[in-house]
């Protein structure tokens, strides 16, 4: 009769080392999703994984060698070819998107020198046509930031019409936006 108890003492599961480990497995999970080439990997699977998943499932039904069949074989090899090339291009796209991170950080921070040159960096990808772009609009955002500047030089100084001036041209795509409608409320004040 005691080895009746202990083959159910073996036998009953643990349900704290389950917890444990679904927990295990869920910080994994997120910890994964948290890494970004994993998002990405994760992104261009699902593009084109449901779609091949729908296909083949068709694909298993149909008569083999008749014409669907063949269609949907062909769609299936364009989806794994597509595949391939977006995955083969996956570093080089992760590398770009940390450029364009790194980059907008700068951007952000007023740091318009450090936001160009890091964009500079696209070339070597290939990128010339979005690496210019938006080298062109970071000098345009180090432009509105130059007329806040002066505008807050001028109206330090008591040059209040020609500060209010340069503070309405600046739009609201601008970066100092909000410092510029701040610093002219404050004008609008006195």
């Amino acid at each position: 009769m005691g080895s009746d108890k202990e083959d159910k003492a073996i036998r009953t599961p643990n349900y704290h080392l389950r917890r444990l480990l679904v927990l295990i497995a869920l910080l994994g999970a997120v910890a994964l999703f948290i890494y970004a080439p994993t998002r990405e990997f994760i992104k261009t699977t699902v593009l084109l994984g449901m779609p091949a998943l729908v296909v083949w499932s068709y694909w298993r039904r149909f008569i083999r060698f008749s014409w669907t069949w063949w269609i949907s074989s062909l769609i299936l090899l364009a989806l794994a070819v597509g595949y391939g090339f977006m995955i083969t291009g996956l570093p080089e796209k992760l590398a770009v998107k940390s450029i364009e991170r790194e980059a907008g950080i700068y951007l952000t921070q007023g740091r318009y020198d450090l936001a160009i040159e890091k964009y500079r960096e696209m070339e070597r990808y290939d990128r010339k046509d979005r690496m210019e772009r938006k080298i062109e609009e970071v000098k345009i955002q180090k432009g509105y930031d130059a007329s806040y500047r002066k505008a807050q030089k001028m109206a330090n100084e008591g040059n209040y019409d020609e500060a209010r001036r340069l503070l309405n041209n600046i739009p609201l795509e601008a970066i100092v936006y909000p410092q510029a409608r701040e610093l002219l409320r404050e004008l609008e004040k006195d």
